[in-house]
């Protein structure tokens, strides 16, 4: 496993924006910081991550979770599930094929 997970949300595609991508990486950027996890967590604004239809779209990596209609109230659970090693969060998950 990489060294830091790393959660990258689409802020700069042409949907998920107008769908508050922007506010998504923010919620995301707060929670690491209030969970004290930046050290092992990094959050990237991306380009257009190819899942327009279900933005705001984001991926996570090093294990390649796509997930869909992330809002910023997603954002702790997606964070504290990936820090304690937990599995995707299917309500949210993309599966190929979506």
């Amino acid at each position: 496993m990489s060294d830091k997970i790393k959660i990258y949300v689409c802020t700069k595609g042409k949907k998920c924006p107008k769908k508050g991508s922007d506010d998504v990486c923010t919620a995301f950027e707060s929670v690491v910081s209030e969970l004290g996890c930046s050290d092992t967590v990094l959050i990237k604004g991306s380009k257009c991550l190819d899942l327009c239809k279900k933005g705001p779209a984001v991926v996570t990596m090093p294990d390649k979770i796509s997930y869909g209609r992330v809002t910023a109230a997603d954002a702790k659970e997606i964070v504290a599930n990936l820090v304690a090693g937990g599995k995707p969060i299917e309500r949210l998950r993309l599966k190929k094929k979506e």
